[in-house]
């Protein structure tokens, strides 16, 4: 089978027994991997006529439900075993699944000695039946609409909160969806960043793949895992993760931080998990975004809130891989780099810095909100709009859009000119200069807001 095909499986000695065990998928329909593990391991019909003969055993309790399968002995006088009972060297199979919490049901074959090939062939048909299940594929080029499972799965997100985008086919160039990479002005740089690391990767896994197979003493994809795109707010993190979700081929989750935190003990990091677990059902994989990651996975210290850490704790072991399969990519944005743990700064395969725009990048924005400015004066408007953000850029673009509209209304506008109806420069400068102030006095205030720590003096008494 091909790698990847199937659940990955661990195999382990227990004294003189061997065990293979492996999680179920969840949309894996276990009584038809019961039905095909009898089929595998019984006794054919040519020779018995009572067919596949097996002994099923069940156990329930209030935790777990347990089921056990094994080989009836063919003459249970000569075994010395009573009917019922599997003998000492046969197989026997044990699936488990907790009553308790949301883990994937387990499958585990237990057995003293070596494994015959026909076991083996039972173990493979288990494996693949369960891979099958679990890499459900989209349907043809055209029709949108996902299996039912990954329904379930989409379902179930939106049902917690999590916003879903990009479901539909991608849209690969095309500057007239209702966001591309022509929404966003200026960032050259970071849009091929995004495009290397991210899209391209997700859009022709194989190019890499086989990159990595040629390099590699031991193949290990290179594909990334988690990138973290951090600057200053406004600055066109979260539309950029618009974008991606557009033309990736793939959903992208937005979790907000309301849908992980909880007030319950242990239940935010049980949420934060769930919503991996349900990404990894998605058949071709899904995008987490985590916007505003610094506000739960801060640098741990003897301050930190016990359910803040464990959720950092689930977050580093899932981005990891070690509880998921690699068909996730984390996207997590931040404000402040700065106030992350370290330890999650060493799982981002890359990072993505969006800082302030500098005059070109400004002059595009501009001329994105205010195209009937001259060239000339879209340079003088980027000048004054130094240090802004984009998004500080559109709102006094829309600023002085409303106060325009107002004095047309109270009949204060002049109207002279070719564009007589639209606002002119100098209302653009003005709504610069108000928002400038504004901005000065928010950073003045936080200032003084800071506690002023006196120096200790000596008391030279």
């Amino acid at each position: 089978m091909q790698y990847g095909s199937y659940p990955r499986f661990t195999v382990a000695v227990k004294g003189q027994k061997i065990t293979i065990k492996f999680q179920i998928p969840l949309n894996c329909e276990i009584p038809l991997l019961i039905a095909t593990l009898v089929s595998s391991l019984g006794l054919k019909v040519e020779d018995h006529g009572a067919g596949s003969d097996m002994v099923l055993r069940a156990w329930d309790s209030a935790v777990a439900w347990q089921l056990t399968l094994s080989r009836r002995p063919e003459n249970p006088k000569e075994s010395g075993g009573s009917p019922g009972q599997p003998d000492e060297g046969d197989l026997c199979v044990l699936l488990f699944r907790s009553l308790i919490s949301s883990d994937k049901p387990e499958i585990e074959f237990i057995k003293r000695g070596s494994f015959s090939s026909k076991e083996l062939d039972a173990l493979a048909s288990a494996l693949q039946l369960a891979g099958q299940n679990r890499t459900v594929e989209r349907k043809s080029r055209g029709d949108n609409t996902l299996k039912p499972s990954a329904e379930k799965s989409v379902a179930s997100l939106e049902a917690m909160g999590v916003r879903i985008y990009g479901l539909s086919e991608p849209n690969l160039g095309d500057s007239k969806a209702e966001i591309s990479w022509d929404n966003i002005a200026g960032y050259k740089q970071q849009k091929r960043d995004i495009e290397d690391t991210i899209l391209l990767a997700l859009q022709s896994p194989g190019v890499y793949d086989d990159i990595a197979r040629g390099t590699r003493s031991k193949f290990e994809s290179n594909r990334p895992r988690a990138v973290l795109f951090e600057g200053p707010p406004g600055t066109g993190k979260t539309s950029c993760a618009r974008v991606i979700a557009n033309q990736a081929g793939v959903p992208l989750l937005y979790v907000p931080l309301e849908v992980v935190m909880s007030k319950y003990y242990g239940e935010s990091e049980r949420l934060l998990g769930k919503v991996f677990s349900l990404a990894n059902e998605i058949p071709n994989g899904a995008i987490i975004f985590l916007d505003e990651v610094d506000s739960f996975a801060v640098t741990r210290d003897n301050e930190m809130h016990e359910a803040t850490r464990r959720m950092l704790s689930v977050l580093l072991r899932q981005i990891d891989g070690f509880e998921q399969e690699k068909k996730v990519v984390v996207i997590a944005a931040t404000n402040r780099k700065q106030d992350l743990d370290p330890a999650l700064i060493s799982r981002f395969d890359s990072m993505i810095f969006f800082g302030l725009p500098d005059q070109q990048t400004r002059q595009e924005i501009v001329a994105q909100y205010a195209k009937h400015l001259t060239k000339s004066e879209l340079a003088e408007f980027a000048k004054v709009t130094e240090e802004m953000s984009g998004r500080d850029i559109r709102d006094v673009c829309q600023q002085a859009e409303r106060r325009w509209a107002s004095k047309i209304i109270r009949g204060q506008a002049d109207k002279d000119g070719e564009n007589g109806s639209l606002p002119p420069l100098q209302e653009y400068t003005e709504s610069a200069m108000d928002r400038r102030r504004a901005l000065l006095s928010r950073l003045s205030d936080q200032s003084d807001r800071k506690p002023v720590v006196k120096k200790p003096q000596l008391d030279l008494a």
